[in-house]
């Protein structure tokens, strides 16, 4: 039988292998470090790869290493694993097509492009994990955001504020008025985007009936709604805001409701109502044209 495989550490060498365990290097070599620690402590091969959970061959090879190339035999070294067959400029290629199309991607879809366009063959997993280091898997959203503009969203942006500070203190009642609807139409789907940020996507024309609801929402206070069939038209409003007006008048308090630049919002039927609704304390503060988000 052949002498027993045993190393020898001296005091700085046993002391930097023990930082090793709270150092920001890889866990490989954090073991590595401890099964020579642990041999040069007396412990047998046989000992440390039960210890361990490794082969007697794989503890011999360590302690090897570590007598031929000393701390640096502790890592890996270059050249081992497969090649990439990608380059960094492909991820960015597919990062521009994320950014500036104004369409979805999947990672199917994204392999695809990557093999037709740049000769890139990747499976979908692998782009997955490619993208996962800044560009997560998220819906996107309806946009009109390269139609607005700045200054005006600027000074409405300002208006809406002072308001909401009004209200805050009870001096006005602040209501925000919006309809939506259901029908038979694809939003817009899920998409690989940056992290942090949200794709936006042009609106496309809907299609099907609908089920449509208009809604006054005063926050932490009321949500006032109606619901009918098909698209909410300038009766629909109207009558909403009539009972608006009304109740403003009641308490007598100045409401003012917040609303987008919808086609019933606007039409001559409704202005010749304006002063009426004015009279009786209900005033309509118009957002920026294209600026839903607000």
């Amino acid at each position: 039988m052949g002498a027993r495989l045993r190393v020898f550490l001296s005091l700085e060498q046993d002391r930097t292998l023990f930082n090793l365990r709270t150092a920001d290097v890889p866990q490989k070599v954090k073991d590595r470090a401890e099964v020579i620690r642990l041999n040069a402590h007396g412990w047998y091969v046989e000992k440390i790869a039960a210890h361990v959970n490794w082969t007697s061959q794989t503890v011999r090879e360590v302690l090897h290493k570590w007598e031929k190339h000393g701390l640096q035999g502790l890592w890996e070294q270059p050249g081992r694993g497969g090649k990439a067959t990608w380059q960094e400029e492909d991820i960015v290629f597919l990062e521009e097509c994320l950014k500036k199309e104004p369409r979805t991607y999947n990672s199917h879809q994204l392999a695809q492009k990557l093999e037709t366009e740049r000769a890139i063959k990747l499976s979908p997993d692998r782009i997955r994990r490619v993208l996962k280091k800044g560009i997560d898997w998220k819906r996107a959203r309806k946009s009109h955001k390269r139609k607005q503009d700045p200054t005006v969203q600027e000074y409405k942006q300002a208006d809406l504020e002072m308001l909401e500070l009004f209200a805050a203190t009870g001096e006005i009642d602040l209501k925000y008025l919006d309809e939506s609807g259901f029908c038979l139409w694809s939003e817009p789907g899920y998409t690989y985007y940056f992290r942090g940020e949200q794709k936006r996507l042009e609106q496309t024309l809907r299609r099907g009936r609908r089920l449509s609801i208009i809604g006054f929402l005063q926050p932490l206070i009321s949500f006032v709604y109606g619901l009918v069939i098909g698209g909410v038209n300038r009766k629909s409003y109207i009558q909403m805001m009539e009972l608006e007006a009304a109740d403003a008048q009641k308490t007598g308090r100045i409401r003012v409701i917040v609303q987008d630049n919808g086609p019933i919002h606007r039409c001559h039927e409704v202005q010749e109502l304006w002063p009426k609704w004015e009279s009786m304390g209900l005033y309509i503060f118009f957002l920026p044209k294209y600026c839903s988000e607000m």
